[in-house]
């Protein structure tokens, strides 16, 4: 378990020049020093200039120390080769090397015995909640000033997804259309509107929320060094006591640890008193600091949103306005008349039916009535309907109108009533059977309708077995054509 904490704090001590008094030129311990002149005591360890310290835990081991029969082995930093330190300032490089070394170890033996109850420890709870207030503060600042700059990146997201859609508007929104222009105008409202937004954020909240949350890290190592030299501090007080209470006083020893320890108090001393000054007032900057941040925030969001829904108001009345001159018909369509393909020349009813080819697309298919039992009031067929000699208006019934030989026209068959009809109607028909039309200019009926049957707009456009009308319960403007054998005539 000791030896992972020490594993720990290695990888969390950071290494600190000042931690210990200078070198100077005094040399390493021999191998003489590192001994308790009793060889049963293991209370005593090496320290730095040759103080030794009560603080070794039983059954441990002091550092083991070179033979001095190695003629390798320095017995003090000058004792190494000149060649060797040549390149590296003298004995610059061994010192600081050797300070970084024991500055490590013995924050980490000092650490273990306190938190083993074996050294004392100095606490400072109203520094604690100064640390406790500290780290939530800085906490909260990165929390908002990362929200910010996610929230600012979303904002030049939408700033391009609006600048896309008005370039679809432009391109959708037909030049002859009523407020063309206008969309125009609005989309560089829009794009100006999104991108003074855009910079508001940048130069007035996040800006300011950066510089802000920069302080921190720089407190942050002030509050580390502050911990680092108070372990150095109880280190030294530790050394100090325990050579107080060792049987055989060293007055050079104690003189020397004691201006150590005063040493690690006035630098520690300092940097309490610095951060009990500092923290503190950092604390209270939270408050107008977080206010100054949303202030500008929701002030530069305010302003945008006003802005933007008078853009909205303005494209709504556009809209609004197209859709009246829309419903007026202003952008309607000339619309043609269907051509309908070139019919059959009629032919007298007497006279045997020319074959047509079903797959031709020049002939209206003739289409069979339903077979049904044959009813009185239901009548005949207009095939089977007998043509007699009477006239109706000056011409036979049976007579259609003829063009260079050729029978022209609809031909009114006998029985049917011509008189008392409106203007334009040969005769009437009523519905025997239910059709429903198979195209755009046709005429669906149910049974027991009446139709007014009329003349076709073009008679050469004439089909075999099919008449033109409209029904009596609507205008001539809905007429249609229907299959004359679904009709009998009135």
């Amino acid at each position: 378990m000791i030896a992972n904490h020490d594993e720990t704090e290695i990888e969390t001590f950071e290494v600190d020049d000042d931690a210990l008094p200078p070198l100077n030129d005094s040399p390493l311990p021999s191998p003489s020093q590192t001994m308790s002149p009793n060889a049963g005591d293991a209370s005593t360890t090496p320290t730095l200039g040759g103080s030794t310290s009560s603080v070794q835990p039983a059954g441990s081991s002091p550092c083991p120390s070179p033979s001095p029969s190695d003629p390798t082995t320095p017995t003090s930093p000058t004792a190494t080769n000149g060649q060797d330190n040549a390149g590296s300032g003298g004995r610059k490089m061994p010192h600081l090397q050797l300070k970084k070394q024991y500055s490590k170890i013995f924050r980490i033996k000092t650490k273990i015995l306190q938190n083993l109850g074996k050294a004392d420890k100095t606490t400072d709870e109203i520094f604690d909640d100064y640390e406790v207030n500290f780290n939530k503060q800085q906490n909260n600042a990165n929390r908002l000033l990362k929200e910010i700059a996610n929230y600012l990146r979303c904002a030049r997201a939408l700033h391009g997804a609006s600048k896309g859609l008005f370039e679809a508007l432009n391109e959708v929104y037909e030049p002859e259309w009523v407020g063309h222009d206008l969309i125009y105008a609005q989309a560089q409202n829009s794009d100006m509107l999104w991108t003074d937004f855009c910079h508001k954020l940048q130069d007035q909240t996040l800006s300011p929320l950066t510089s802000y949350a920069q302080q921190f890290p720089e407190i942050r190592k002030k509050i580390d060094k502050r911990g680092r030299k108070l372990v150095d501090y109880d280190s030294q007080r530790h050394q100090l006591e325990n050579l107080q209470r060792s049987a055989r006083r060293d007055e050079y020893k104690i003189a020397r640890v004691q201006d150590q320890l005063e040493a690690a108090r006035t630098t520690y001393e300092a940097l309490n008193k610095e951060l009990y000054e500092e923290l503190p007032g950092l604390y209270d900057e939270r408050i107008p600091n977080v206010a100054s941040h949303l202030q500008t925030l929701f002030a530069a969001k305010t302003t945008f949103m006003q802005e933007s829904s008078k853009i909205s108001s303005e494209l709504e009345a556009i809209a609004e306005k197209l859709g009246k001159e829309c419903a007026r018909g202003t952008y309607k369509i000339k619309r043609g008349v269907p051509s309908a393909p070139r019919p059959v020349s009629m032919i007298a009813p007497s006279s045997p039916k020319t074959p047509t080819t079903p797959n031709s697309p020049s002939v209206r298919p003739t289409i069979s009535a339903p077979v049904t039992p044959a009813k009185e009031d239901q009548g005949r067929p207009y095939e089977e309907i007998e043509f007699e000699d009477k006239k109706v208006n000056g011409s036979a019934p049976g007579s259609p109108a003829r063009t260079n030989g050729t029978v022209v026209g609809t031909v009114v068959p006998p029985g049917a009533t011509t008189e008392g009809l409106p203007s334009g109607v040969l005769y009437r028909v009523r519905a025997t059977y239910k059709y429903t039309r198979e195209d755009v200019d046709e005429l669906s009926f149910e049974v027991g309708e009446i139709i007014n049957v009329v003349e076709y707009d073009d008679p050469e456009e004439q089909e075999e077995g099919w008449l033109c009308g409209y029904k009596e319960t609507t205008s001539v403007n809905e007429k249609g054509l229907f299959p004359a054998n679904f009709t009998r005539p009135i």
